[in-house]
């Protein structure tokens, strides 16, 4: 694995092909050892250890595959920034600084992944030579599971921050600046409303289960924090778009001021073209504000609605199982 910022995109089909086939394998290893045989009515522990087949092998696809389309992502905002600031030269070194934070992070994922399972297994008692193959490969399987999980979270946040702290950092206060903010922006929104669909596959690990109170309070806590992860950096990017506008707008309004009193003065390097200019300025970055496309209006409200959406589907699977078992 990883890190590539192409300038071109790659065809999404190829995108997706090895996290879905990933999955694939993953189902397949399952099934093959019986992780996958449906479970009799009351035995828990086969129910568990169906559904932890299923989600972790579905997850750690999703996640592979949105870890992807974000670098692809960050790829288009970084050189739609660097072509508006003229910095298009500092592309690779840019790329090479990503690389190198992407490769910590993969170390950072794989010791956390690591410090989880294990932990795991101790509070479950699997550490032993005498578990069954499916529940050992199933504990195999839950290090890739958090590995990859933990390094999309540290990816989609910090990203994000190096578009802001990095690139916009070097770019001069104006309205190419301003531009960069609201594709940052853009490009903040996208890798959220994509991270929250994972939310939604979640419930499988309670299928044919009861739902404790506990849990419940722990999946509504987990979603809530998830959530202010994911859209902190946007509302920080919003706050920031507002703010430098506001300051642009006042250097520009008093440059005009400072400028029509030189021309009543019949200042030779103050002409009325100059003067006009900076209002049509004026006028583009007033203009200028970021306000959810249609499309992304839709996704989010396919974000809020799916999480319900997806409990409420776990509980019509369970019905119609319990009607076809009578």
């Amino acid at each position: 694995m990883k890190f590539n910022l192409p300038f071109k995109n790659e065809n999404n089909s190829y995108v997706g092909l090895t996290p879905f086939l990933t999955t694939v394998l993953l189902l397949l290893i399952h099934f093959s050892t019986g992780a996958l045989d449906w479970p009799e009515k009351g035995d828990i522990r086969a129910q568990r250890d169906f559904n932890s087949a299923i989600g972790m092998s579905v997850i750690t696809g999703y996640f592979w595959f949105a870890m992807r389309l974000m670098h692809q992502n960050v790829a288009n905002t970084l050189t739609y920034v660097l072509l508006k600031t003229n910095q298009l030269n500092e592309f690779g070194a840019h790329r090479k600084n990503l690389a190198l934070q992407f490769n910590r992070q993969i170390f950072n994922a794989m010791i956390i992944s690591i410090i989880i399972t294990i932990t795991y297994c101790i509070s479950e008692g699997l550490i032993s030579t005498q578990q069954e193959v499916h529940v050992l490969l199933l504990t195999a399987t839950a290090v890739p599971f958090w590995f990859i999980a933990f390094l999309f979270i540290f990816q989609i946040y910090s990203t994000t921050a190096y578009l802001t702290n990095q690139v916009l950092t070097k770019t001069d206060f104006g309205y190419d600046r301003l531009r960069s903010i609201v594709t940052i922006l853009r490009h903040s929104i996208s890798n959220s409303i994509f991270a929250m669909g994972a939310l939604a596959i979640f419930p499988v690990f309670w299928l044919k289960k009861e739902i404790p109170s506990l849990d419940v309070l722990g999946v509504t806590f987990f979603t809530g924090f998830i959530s202010l992860y994911l859209f902190f950096p946007v509302i920080k990017l919003n706050k920031k778009l507002k703010e430098e506008k506001c300051k642009t707008l006042e250097d520009i309004e008093s440059e005009i001021n400072s400028d029509i009193r030189r021309y009543a003065k019949n200042d030779k390097q103050v002409t009325g073209a100059s003067i006009e200019a900076l209002e049509s300025e004026r006028e583009e970055i007033l203009k200028l504000t970021y306000t959810l496309s249609s499309k992304d209006k839709v996704r989010v409200a396919a974000c809020i609605a799916i999480i319900p959406v997806s409990w409420l589907v776990l509980f019509v699977t369970e019905w119609m199982i319990e009607l076809i078992n009578r």
